[in-house]
């Protein structure tokens, strides 16, 4: 009798032993499977919008660090024609239209560019029209996509132009101004535009970019390496010996 009661005793406990084993190899229960969807899902939608915002302004940084380069680019261009003593009417493609109402002093608040972007600076006859710039263009075999206006396919419009400076050639003296936009918000919302340039700040979006320039740079270019470049400074400048002191006698002759 005893001996049946041990050999129940464990033939008992190899049955726990292998329900147990058995049990631990069914894995997870469909509501266990539930519950861990829900937790997940609760998880993206709290960090989402995070990525959303991050990635949003990496992009707008990135953009505007790229139209400032453009913009400075832009200036350097016409600094160095200038200092060449180019012509501005035979080199037009090296210099900025000039807006002949526009006082130099004036120059930053000239206002917005029109819905007209160009593909050449050639035809840049006034400082509404703005320059259709993609920043990676194709090889010069691909005819394609060689206008990116013509395929509307640029990164950014950019309006140039200068005030009405020294009027005569080549031109020594003279403000401009360099803004650089989104494409895409100059050819859709020009009606809007402004004109003060876009601050960084964190954006879950595009932000002000569809309505300000992403840089705005503003210079007054003079050329210094000419005999005469000493008395335009002073005609620039207005000079008067109550203000800013006398022209020098030889300025007039």
């Amino acid at each position: 009798m005893l001996y049946r009661a041990n050999r129940f005793k464990k033939t008992l406990a190899i049955a726990i032993k292998l329900r147990a084993s058995l049990e631990g190899n069914q894995g997870l229960t469909l509501i266990e499977c539930l519950v861990a969807i829900l937790m997940v899902a609760l998880l993206a939608s709290a960090i989402a919008p995070a990525l959303v915002v991050a990635v949003a302004t990496r992009v707008q940084s990135q953009k505007s660090d790229q139209a400032l380069k453009l913009a400075q680019s832009e200036i350097d261009r016409v600094r160095l024609a200038v200092e060449q003593g180019l012509d501005s009417q035979a080199n037009a493609e090296f210099f900025p239209p000039r807006v002949s109402t526009l006082a130099d002093n004036a120059v930053q608040g000239y206002g917005p560019p029109s819905a007209t972007v160009v593909a050449s600076r050639s035809v840049l006859d006034n400082g509404t029209k703005t320059l259709g710039i993609k920043l990676n263009p194709p090889e010069a075999g691909n005819v394609v996509s060689q206008n990116c206006v013509q395929d509307n396919s640029c990164d950014f419009a950019v309006q140039i132009y200068r005030a009405q400076g020294l009027t005569r050639d080549p031109d020594v003296t003279f403000a401009m101004g360099v803004r650089v936009y989104d494409y895409n918000a100059v050819i859709s919302n020009s009606a809007n535009l402004d004109t003060e340039a876009l601050s960084l700040a964190m954006t879950g979006g595009q932000g002000k970019r569809a309505e300000r320039p992403l840089a705005a740079l503003y210079t007054t270019i003079a050329r210094g390496e000419d005999r005469a470049s000493l008395c335009d400074l002073f005609n620039y400048t207005g000079a008067n010996s109550s203000v800013t002191g006398e022209t020098p006698d030889y300025c007039s002759n």
